[in-house]
């Protein structure tokens, strides 16, 4: 899905002088101060009609720039506001318009706002990274208006195409100007980004420093069983103890605050999720399918797919299917613009739910849809989203027989392991191929960019409530991490701990504690 930009009102505070800009953007070079043709100043009262009316369509401006001709500045400020006008319609025309003004406006950070959108959801998120980071360097008080989906986006989009650096840098640098729309997770990853960039560059004193500002234990995790991080061992085990419980408390109370602050579900997702991971699925229904229940048809609100994904998945596991099932349909509904690509999360959910109770057939049905959907929307959708379904497709179709096609979706998983190396894993363990993926975790583990990912299969699990999915897959992951190869390949580059962590809710934490709007009379905090 692509969010739309807030850098408009900034371009049109600039040209119809009718917005107050912060006082920073005083410094930001003026297009109509720059504007001295007398010809081009013959189009300003009408460029600032246009752009003034606060919805500009692409046809009034195409008939601007026919007025503005040659290079210039105003020509290019129209330019930019065109690209991101078109951007929903024409990414390749978008592109070609927010080319044309980074060219001729390259220190006026605000085109280059709108061109990290563009780029973001054209399918080249190192360009954005790159011109991202630009504009935090000259004016980083607009860069830290940054939509949070956006930012979001874009270092998920760097970590599907392998350059964890990139993300790494884009993530440590939303730390630095102080983002603030960033939500716990976002402040950890920043933290997590910083320790990993010091430890490239050698400055360990700044990775120690840096261990207590990582809230997610998940990612303390990713340090702790890494030898690239062994000299922070002690101190992560000292800050959270070796268990990592002390962080666990940490993090779900400020998720949890995050929440309280706001009772909304934007920040609701982020503390269901985790509830989730710690496997506390009662908590995760009682405390945000009545979110849910206020889900009215038009337009919902921010990450109510995500929530939704979150509790219909819980319900299935505390099997109360058909209420998961009628979750997704009623948010579904919800949604009347349907070539948003918010919905397909939705649809996503459909392929979820039928693949932990192993209802094959369903599966492919709803891959199918889901895939057709995101083919038609192209790179609004994340690569990420689509490999996973793949994955699930490409296993539902191994399990019912249909080898051939099995094959041919398996081998381009397969030949996309580098980058998306959990979905191959997964896609493996669910053919029972053990012989396969004990060399593909070996080879992973050697890749200096896998190796995150391929250290968290090796290390101890439990399965608190089995599925259908958990039941089929659990004895081949185990048969393949326990494999003498696959633990020597493993112990060489990190270490397999000898208990399972992060897998329940810490001892005293109360998950059931609601934000003040939902507490009755004779509540307390």
């Amino acid at each position: 899905m692509r969010i739309k930009p807030a850098m408009t009102g900034l371009l049109l505070a600039v040209a119809a002088a009718s917005v107050r800009l912060p006082a920073a953007a005083q410094d930001l070079p003026d297009p109509i101060a720059m504007t001295t043709d007398p010809a081009d100043r013959a189009v300003l009262p009408e460029v600032a009609r246009v752009i003034g009316s606060g919805k500009p369509d692409r046809a009034a401006l195409d008939a601007l720039l026919v007025k503005l001709p040659r290079p210039t500045p105003l020509r290019e400020m129209v330019q930019a506001m065109r690209a991101e006008t078109i951007s929903y319609d024409d990414t390749g025309g978008a592109a070609s318009a927010i080319e044309e003004a980074l060219r001729l406006l390259p220190d006026d950070p605000r085109p280059k706002m709108i061109a990290t959108h563009i780029f973001t959801f054209n399918g080249a998120p190192q360009r954005a990274a790159d011109i991202w980071l630009q504009a935090s360097r000259i004016a980083p008080w607009l860069a830290r208006r940054s939509d949070r989906y956006e930012m979001n986006a874009l270092i998920g989009r760097l970590v599907d195409v392998g350059d964890r650096a990139r993300a790494d840098r884009v993530s440590a640098r939303l730390g630095e100007i102080g983002y603030s729309m960033g939500l716990a997770p976002e402040r950890s990853s920043a933290a997590l980004a910083k320790v990993r960039e010091a430890i490239r560059a050698g400055d360990e004193a700044a990775a120690l420093q840096g261990v207590t500002a990582i809230s997610d234990p998940s990612q303390q995790l990713s340090l702790y069983i890494d030898r690239r991080y062994a000299t922070l061992w002690p101190r992560i085990a000292e800050w959270s103890g070796s268990d990592l419980r002390q962080q666990q408390v940490r993090y779900l109370e400020e998720l949890r605050s995050d929440w309280q602050a706001t009772d909304d579900i934007e920040t609701a997702v982020p503390y269901a999720r985790q509830l989730q991971s710690l496997r506390a699925y009662d908590a995760v229904v009682a405390l945000f399918l009545p979110l849910l229940d206020k889900v009215a048809p038009g337009d919902p609100a921010p990450a109510t797919e995500f929530l939704t994904s979150t509790v219909s998945r819980a319900l299935n596991v505390l099997e109360r299917r058909d209420e998961a099932k009628a979750l997704l349909a009623r948010v579904d509904a919800a949604f009347t613009d349907r070539s948003n690509a918010r919905s397909l999360n939705i649809e996503g959910g459909y392929v979820s739910l039928p693949s932990m109770d192993a209802k094959w057939d369903e599966v492919i049905a709803h891959a199918d849809v889901f895939l057709a959907r995101a083919k038609e929307m192209g790179y609004s959708v994340n690569s990420s989203a689509t490999a996973t379904v793949q994955g699930y497709r490409a296993c539902a179709l191994s399990r019912t027989g249909r080898a051939e096609e099995a094959q041919q979706a398996s081998n381009e998983i397969m030949r996309a392991a580098r980058q998306m190396p959990s979905v191959a894993l997964n896609l493996v363990i669910c053919r029972g191929e053990i012989n396969v993926g004990r060399k593909l975790l070996v080879s992973l583990l050697s890749d200096e960019a896998t190796r995150d990912t391929a250290l968290r299969y090796v290390q101890p699990f439990t399965v608190e409530r089995e599925t259908a999915w958990s039941r089929l897959t659990t004895p081949t992951w185990k048969a393949i991490a326990a494999a003498p190869e696959v633990r020597a390949a493993a112990e060489k580059v990190g270490r397999i701990l000898p208990a399972p962590l992060l897998e329940t809710l810490p001892p005293g934490f109360d998950p059931y504690r609601l934000p003040p709007s939902q507490r009755g009379g004779g509540a307390t905090s």
